[in-house]
């Protein structure tokens, strides 16, 4: 990672890596650069900032979101629908087992976080993606 990279890692609780990245309304934002964290800042989003909402409920024909500057984002869960709409504004997301934000971001700058690429979609969502 030597140009600048910007992170985001779901934290609904603001403390721990969460899962459902389209429902949380809480990311740490990290900006990376030569391999080094620059910066870290707490996003909090409203419900109509939030991934699931922009995917599912915004009818716009470019639909904006403030997590769309990031790179890559770091998770507990995220479907395959809205991994595949991220990547096609080349976002990165992952889903990773690390709990602490801090030790995800520093072993993705090493390039040993071990990360899960989502393969089947779980739960009961009518986001048209099955």
């Amino acid at each position: 990672m030597n140009m600048k990279t910007i992170i985001a890692v779901s934290s609904q609780n603001k403390r721990t890596v969460s899962s459902h990245a389209g429902a949380c309304r809480n990311y740490y934002i990290y900006e990376i650069e030569n391999n080094t964290v620059i910066s870290k800042n707490l996003l909090e989003l409203n419900k109509e900032e939030t991934l699931k909402y922009t995917f599912h409920e915004d009818t716009s024909e470019s639909p904006k979101n403030k997590l769309f500057a990031v790179n890559i984002i770091l998770t507990g869960s995220i479907g395959p629908g809205a991994t595949a709409k991220l990547a096609a504004r080349n976002i990165k997301a992952y889903v990773i087992e690390e709990k602490d934000p801090d030790t995800a971001v520093n072993l993705i700058i090493k390039g040993e976080l071990e990360a899960v690429i989502p393969t089947e979609h779980l739960g009961g969502c009518s986001c048209g993606s099955h």
